[in-house]
């Protein structure tokens, strides 16, 4: 039987980036739970890792396979992550000023609130885009209202989103509180990741 190389290849590259390798589950690509430091100076790091390894390249390896649906919903996913750690306000409120504030390209008047209605609950609500809204890797700018109709740019948001991540973490690493903030959200909302980690290594 001949063996597809290409395949081979994107499996490795897939294994690199599996939340679990074996009997080892990973925080992030190279980071194992057992190795986050939830208290300790490298976690801003260690969480950096965790989104560009997670969210960022695979949305930038989608594009580069011309699939823009993929893409954005990758990066809107990230968005909706960041949004919550770095405000922690109400859904809507928290996901619309990190769109506005953090992303260069939305800043024009309701365009966040229009991403917000039409891109985040299309696809977490329904796993489409509403309104005619799309990804496009034609457009020139991140976002632009075509006809109403608002536009965005996968390949551009990627680089914004780590952009806008890129400054939270010099953000973590200047400010106590706000590590102490994400370490305590980390812990609640992956603890039982961290337990069945302590399980996996218990069986070794």
């Amino acid at each position: 039987m001949k063996l597809d190389v290409r395949w081979t290849e994107r499996s490795s590259l897939c294994e690199k980036r599996s939340m679990r390798i074996g009997d080892i589950l990973y925080f992030a690509p190279g980071i194992r739970f057992d190795d986050v430091e939830l208290d300790g100076a490298r976690l801003p790091g260690q969480f950096r890792q965790r989104v560009v390894g997670f969210y960022i390249v695979p949305s930038e390896e989608c594009a580069v396979g011309g699939h823009a649906f993929a893409a954005g919903a990758l990066l809107v996913s990230c968005i909706d992550a960041l949004a919550r750690l770095r405000f922690g306000d109400r859904v809507g409120e928290r996901f619309r000023k990190f769109v506005a504030e953090e992303l260069k390209g939305f800043s024009g008047a309701g365009i966040a609130q229009q991403f917000y209605d039409e891109f985040r609950n299309g696809l977490v609500h329904e796993g489409r885009l509403k309104n005619g809204a799309q990804f496009s890797f034609e457009i020139a700018e991140t976002a632009e209202t075509l006809d109403g109709i608002l536009v965005v740019n996968p390949k551009h948001l990627a680089a914004e989103v780590r952009s806008a991540l890129d400054c939270y973490v010099v953000f973590l690493q200047c400010d106590e509180r706000e590590l102490a903030k994400l370490a305590g959200t980390l812990k609640q909302d992956l603890s039982e990741d961290f337990r069945v980690a302590r399980g996996y290594r218990a069986t070794q």
